[in-house]
């Protein structure tokens, strides 16, 4: 068994037991090797005050074996050993290349002479001592191998410790710059963020009248004034507010000054010299280490939001107000049904009373006035009777040239700007021809002094994202005058019916309205541009005719025959409204009808079920009861084939005035009628075939 000496094994002073590199200071050994435990036991004695442990090995194979996995400082070895002497053994440490820096003391009692020493330094070692060692000397010459064996090893530590901080600071800096780099990716994200919306941040301090400490950059953007001069400017930004909002948006900024979050709504002059409709919420957030609190928000363009709920509002406003007017035009045309019929058969009574028939005439022709004015309403409300048709909307312009030179004077120059291959839209003709009349007129009101109108028409195409318009082509009208112009808030009003800025007397106010409610009916749309002193301009959008399009019949085409007697034929008449139903069934007793009568849909079945004979079912579309006048006649002609039937309403909403489509149809009369325009209706409606209901009519 190997001796073994563990001496004091103190920390050398300066050192830690685990050092900053996390490695242990360096053990220190010393290797004897010598065959006699005498020896070994008093080398072991001599070396022990020296801080190293000593290590005790009997032969060379001994210490070959404590080589292998462990390193010395020094080896002392005895030259003569039993087996593996000293010389063999110190040349396979040296051929060894994790020991042969091992520096080996020989030591020997009898190979003596200068050969030996010879081959002792031949073989590696660094000294040749003789026995008996002087201790002092011996403990000197190892006590400067271990010395330098611990420098050695100090430095190998240092050198890792270096090399392990360099690692570290490398890890470290690479961290930092790859945080730094998505530091920056962040900013410039959100920095790019901020620059796309319509939103500006900011801080500021609590006093009114200081500039900001910070404004993001895409204020310029937004409002057209670099970010300096808010940041220089401490009354800039109050300066520009408007006049009727600047006194209640102080009382909103006080109060975000006093804490809390605030918000607030104001219009702003921008650079350009538009005022923007800003939403500005702030909080103050307080000081800290001593500083003053600091306002800090943000603030909102949310001009394009308003003004859309502005449209949105104005169009259900409008929308409200159609159905409003088209019911009342629906229950005044009821009524001036009776009043023109009652009228006509008192003119017939008093025609040999000339003051009493001059009387009923002025009341005939005001209740036709009255006429007129429902079906504006009904025009404004899209509830009236159109005729559409394909129509060269150039030709239609330069044909009313002559009209409107007439109507305008020799003060207003007219301008006629039309593009070439425009399609036909489709329309009604007198419509189109009243809208345009409508808009010269409004323009010569606009300029009493004299200007310039033009009226151009090109062909223009909505695709898919318009708010307004359904993809397609569409006729552009525009009529574009040099007048006066409308201030906003008239402009906002422009359609409402019954609006006008003329003098009590000179305008019923259902002119643009009118217009408004055919174009849209149409299938178009009206836009209007006008600044106070810069003229206006309204553009018409009409839908283009498709190629093969059923022209429509106008009243031109019609025939005008006079009143035809009957000829005994018995007739069903349909209407709620008793009055309007006892003046029809009169006159058609006049014309010489049989007429039965009934109130509603499931009572003009059950007289159709007794009644023999009916030859025509004349029928008002709208009736209450859960049965409308187009439902009555398709069940009355399942009921009954071969009836034919005639509808009469107060407005005719969704049905275009040729109701029978290409083979015999029902025809169509509109409230009020007059006597002549009954007896032609029922005379064709009879002469014309079988009369069947058509789907569209439902909506009416």
């Amino acid at each position: 068994m190997p001796h073994t000496l563990m001496p004091h094994n103190q920390t050398p002073a300066g050192f830690a037991e685990i050092d900053d590199a996390g490695l242990p200071p360096p053990e220190v050994r010393v290797l004897v090797v010598d065959d006699d435990p005498r020896n070994l036991l008093a080398m072991r004695e001599t070396l022990a005050d020296l801080d190293a442990t000593v290590i005790l090995a009997r032969s060379g194979e001994e210490a070959l074996k404590r080589i292998l996995d462990q390193d010395f400082a020094a080896i002392l070895m005895d030259v003569h050993m039993p087996g593996m002497d000293g010389y063999e053994t110190a040349e396979l440490i040296r051929n060894r290349r994790k020991s042969r820096h091992i520096p080996i003391l020989f030591l020997t009692a009898i190979n003596k002479d200068e050969m030996h020493i010879f081959r002792g330094y031949s073989a590696g070692a660094v000294d040749y001592m003789f026995k008996p060692v002087d201790p002092v000397i011996l403990r000197s010459k190892v006590t400067v191998f271990v010395e330098l064996y611990r420098k050695t090893e100090e430095v190998k530590r240092q050198a890792a410790l270096r090399e392990r901080l360099m690692a570290e600071n490398y890890r470290v800096r690479a961290e930092k710059l790859e945080a730094e780099q998505a530091l920056r990716r962040s900013e410039e994200r959100q920095a790019m963020i901020a620059r796309s919306l319509p939103i500006v941040l900011y801080t500021a301090g609590p006093e009114r009248g200081t500039p900001f400490r910070y404004v993001t950059e895409n204020v310029e953007a937004l409002f057209g004034f670099p970010a300096e001069r808010f940041l220089t400017d401490g009354g800039f930004w109050e300066s520009r507010l408007h006049p009727d909002d600047r006194e209640r948006a102080a009382v909103q900024f006080d109060a975000m000054r006093q804490g809390g979050v605030s918000t607030v709504e104001y219009r702003w002059r921008a650079a350009d010299g538009q005022y923007r409709t800003l939403l500005e919420k702030a909080m103050l957030l307080p000081g800290e280490d001593g500083r003053p609190p600091e306002l800090c928000g943000t603030v909102l363009d949310v001009t394009d939001t308003r003004e859309l709920q502005l449209q949105l509002a104005h169009v259900q406003k409008m929308e409200t107000i159609g159905q409003l007017t088209g019911g009342i035009a629906h229950d005044f045309n009821n009524m001036l049904t009776v009043v023109i019929g009652s009228l006509e058969r008192l003119g017939r009574m008093a025609f040999d009373d000339p003051k009493a028939a001059r009387r009923v005439e002025m009341a005939l022709q005001a209740s036709l006035r009255c006429s007129d004015l429902t079906r504006r309403l009904l025009a404004f409300a899209r509830r009236q009777q159109l005729h559409p048709e394909s129509v060269d909307m150039e030709a239609l312009v330069r044909n009313m040239g002559e009209l409107m030179e007439r109507t305008l004077g020799s003060a207003i120059t007219v301008e006629i700007d039309s593009a070439p291959s425009l399609c036909p839209a489709l329309v009604d003709r007198t419509q189109a021809e009243s809208a345009l009349l409508n808009l010269v007129i409004n323009a010569r009101d606009a300029m009493p002094a004299g200007g310039t109108l033009t009226i151009a028409t090109a062909m223009v195409e909505a695709r898919e994202g318009d708010a307004e318009l359904r993809p397609g082509r569409y006729v552009r009208m525009t009529v574009s005058d040099t007048g006066c112009g409308m201030p906003p808030e008239v402009l906002a009003r422009a359609f409402e019916p019954f609006f006008t800025t003329k003098e009590i007397g000179k305008g019923t106010g259902l002119g643009l309205s009118m217009i408004h409610g055919f174009v849209k009916q149409s299938g178009g749309l009206i836009r209007v541009e006008s600044e106070p002193g810069r003229g206006t301009s309204f553009h018409l959008h009409l839908p283009c005719a498709p190629a093969a399009v059923r022209l429509a019949k106008t009243p031109e085409d019609r025939e005008d025959t006079g009143p035809l007697p009957g000829q005994g034929e018995v007739i069903l008449v349909v209407d709620d409204d008793r009055d309007v139903r006892q003046v029809a069934v009169l006159t058609l007793q006049d014309l010489g009808y049989t007429v039965v009568e009934a109130e509603n849909g499931p009572e003009a079945l059950a007289v159709l079920a007794g009644e023999p004979r009916v030859d025509l079912l004349f029928t008002d579309v709208v009736m209450p009861g859960g049965m409308n006048g187009l439902e009555l006649a398709q069940e009355a002609q399942r009921r009954h084939p071969g009836l034919k039937a005639l509808y009469a309403s107060g407005y005719a909403h969704g049905v275009d005035g040729g109701l029978g489509g290409d083979g015999p149809g029902a025809e169509f009369l509109i409230k009020p009628y007059r006597d002549r325009d009954l007896a032609r209706a029922v005379r064709k409606a009879l002469c014309g075939g079988v009369a069947e209901a058509r789907p569209e009519l439902k909506s009416a």
